[in-house]
């Protein structure tokens, strides 16, 4: 091969490797930019859908008083009194503003405190799934994305895929990432999360051959 021939081959290599890492780039981004208001946006009408319910199951007197306190917290919330008169008049809009609130601290701690309070099997999945996801723990994960009827297995899917490709396990991450429904509307990040599986696959090959050269070199 020509010197000519050489340099462009490097040159394709070099750009292939330049679009992997920009996909790689670009999922990253829009999981830390696009991934909290989504799920903010479902606990929302979650919250609302509670809202409605309680509406219908309570007296007007106590759903007036329950509302203008939900209101308070809403605009304050540390607001002692008026927590403790949601608590009174209405524990199911009590815990959908607990729920609120851990959403805003976006911690840890915030859910796992009001998880085993939760009555609500909708916000209590939500729950599940941000503890595990907060966590970057794959094993939390994949129990998740195992319950039957998860709300958010795509996602923990999603999750776990990104979380094998990041620590090389290339194989395992692209497998989670095929068990996403081809109709997901995830799948054009699945897609980027792939190239940056062949990326990181890529870099390791790479790495691997400098590795054995060193090794043959100092032999």
């Amino acid at each position: 091969m020509s010197l000519k021939e050489n340099v462009n081959a490097i040159k394709e290599e070099l750009s292939a490797e330049e679009q992997f890492l920009e996909s790689a780039i670009k999922s990253e981004r829009f999981l830390k930019k696009y991934k909290k208001p989504i799920i903010a946006i479902i606990s929302a009408i979650a919250i609302a859908i509670i809202s409605y319910n309680v509406y219908d199951f309570l007296k007007e007197r106590n759903i007036k008083i329950a509302n203008e306190a939900y209101l308070k917290l809403l605009k304050n919330p540390g607001d002692k009194e008026a927590l403790n008169t949601l608590k009174s008049k209405s524990p199911n809009l009590y815990m959908a503003f607990l729920f609120y609130e851990a959403i805003q601290k976006n911690s840890i701690e915030a859910f796992e405190k009001i998880l085993d309070s939760l009555k609500d099997p909708f916000l209590k999945d939500l729950a599940i799934y941000q503890i595990a996801a907060l966590k970057a723990d794959v094993k939390s994960l994949d129990d998740y994305a195992l319950k039957d009827k998860s709300i958010l297995k795509d996602f923990a899917l999603l999750d776990e895929g990104y979380l094998l490709l990041k620590k090389g396990e290339i194989e395992k991450g692209k497998e989670k990432l095929s068990q996403i429904p081809i109709t997901s509307p995830l799948q054009s990040l699945i897609r980027n999360l792939n190239h940056y599986g062949v990326f990181k696959e890529t870099s390791q090959q790479i790495e691997g051959g400098n590795k054995e050269i060193k090794f043959n070199l100092g032999k």
